[in-house]
């Protein structure tokens, strides 16, 4: 697990991310196309539970002495962040939302002129919201195991 060039990029934009993604996935989103409804309001309710989510492996990447002392992360841990943000925002244009009045159309609905349909978007979505749980994962481990790793005697 050796430090990246990009882990500079990261090491910076994780603390970004972690709190303007929530904001596009549950609000932002309206500005490209998106139809806001009820996933707005939970947005509103538990979106600073999805950040302080967001926010725990950056923290624990503080813990491992080498990126702390480099500012720059690990490879894995790149790799795992940028395929985070990816799902994330791909989530967010393809979210499935629905108001009082029923469905209501995705950005990428919008984007398409209904070519992409609701059930469609919502497939979409809902295998970048498995990325984005796996992607979160490894993250975590990855930051957990940068701070093991670093614990390690030989590896001072």
């Amino acid at each position: 697990m050796r430090i990246a060039k990009s882990g500079r990029f990261v090491f910076v934009a994780q603390w970004v991310a972690a709190v303007l993604l929530p904001v596009f996935f549950f609000l932002g989103r309206g500005l490209v196309g998106a139809q806001l409804g009820w996933m707005a309001i939970i947005g509103i309710v538990y979106g600073l539970v999805v950040v302080a989510i967001l926010l725990l492996p950056p923290v624990l990447t503080l813990f491992d002495r080498t990126v702390r002392r480099g500012k720059a992360t690990r490879l894995g841990y790149d790799t795992s962040s940028f395929v985070l943000w990816g799902g994330l925002l791909a989530a967010a244009l393809t979210v499935p939302d629905s108001g009082d009045s029923g469905h209501l159309d995705s950005a990428l609905t919008t984007w398409t002129g209904g070519a992409v349909s609701y059930e469609a978007s919502s497939m979409v979505f809902t295998v970048a919201a498995f990325v984005v749980g796996l992607a979160y994962l490894a993250a975590l481990v990855l930051a957990i195991l940068g701070i093991l790793r670093w614990r390690r005697p030989f590896d001072a």
